[in-house]
């Protein structure tokens, strides 16, 4: 039997501080990163080990070695790096069980559950469109990342409106997304909170951008708010949380619509002759 085993070296961006630099003389502003091995099967990660920690001048690039962060104030080694081993183990003993039990305790229940929370989010995505307005803010958008060399993203714009009430989604699909950096994706992030300003002042707006499978940016902002901006290697969901937005003005744009329905004067009935 054949095994294909190895080593890769990976890193992960902890944080962004103001420290000062040996070569520029002065504080500046530095991305703390850890570097370490992770060992995998089939190119599945198992284990990490060999956990270096540096820091990188953003004005000089200078790179120098740092001490390791105190607990809790910097993000951990992804759950595969760290224990990926468990994961196959956890299938080889633990799957049969799991699908008997689960099997059991949701039975039918769980799979019409699980069709009607689909059919929900098809419907509700079947509400949004563009308009000229999305498709102008999609060329922009769309201009933006290919003169910054981002070949292969791909921008989508859409809206949905009820009662007065507009909600915008404009995503960013790019499949090297997860190479970019922490910093450089706060960055593209703020440049779309710009357009979607310039584009969409009075709207609701959710913004994401999304690599292969995660989505790695979330920024969101009611009209006349500040933004609310995430960036992480797992963000929240963009589309399901602009749907579930829009699910949400439209449930309380319903009892005014059956109000205005019961105030409107039946047509009087035609004399008799």
């Amino acid at each position: 039997m054949l095994i294909i085993s190895g080593t890769s070296i990976k890193q992960q961006v902890i944080g962004h501080h103001s420290v000062p630099c040996a070569a520029c003389r002065q504080e500046t502003l530095h991305r703390f990163q850890r570097n370490y091995s992770v060992k995998h099967v089939f190119w599945f990660p198992l284990f990490s080990y060999h956990t270096t920690y540096a820091k990188l001048c953003e004005r000089c690039n200078l790179l120098s070695p740092t001490s390791e962060p105190a607990p809790g104030t910097a993000p951990p080694t992804p759950a595969l790096h760290r224990l990926g081993f468990v994961f196959p183990l956890g299938l080889f003993f633990g799957l049969p069980m799991m699908f008997v039990t689960c099997g059991a305790i949701f039975g039918a229940g769980g799979v019409s559950s699980g069709r009607a929370a689909a059919a929900d989010t098809e419907r509700s995505r079947g509400r949004f469109h563009a308009d000229d307005t999305d498709r102008a803010a999609r060329s922009a958008v769309q201009g933006y990342f290919d003169r910054l060399g981002l070949r292969g993203s791909t921008v989508a714009a859409t809206s949905a409106a009820v009662n007065g009430h507009t909600v915008r989604l404009l995503t960013v699909h790019y499949s090297r997304l997860k190479k970019v950096s922490h910093g450089d994706r706060v960055r593209l992030l703020e440049q779309l909170e710009q357009f979607a300003d310039e584009n969409y002042p009075d709207d609701e707006v959710f913004l994401g951008m999304k690599g292969i499978v995660l989505w790695g940016g979330h920024s969101h902002r009611k009209a006349g708010d500040d933004w609310q901006r995430e960036v992480h290697e797992t963000t929240p969901d963009p589309e399901k949380n602009a749907y579930a937005a829009f699910d949400a003005l439209e449930l309380a744009a319903a009892p005014t619509a059956a109000a205005d329905a019961r105030a409107e004067p039946l047509n009087p009935l035609p004399p008799e002759q």
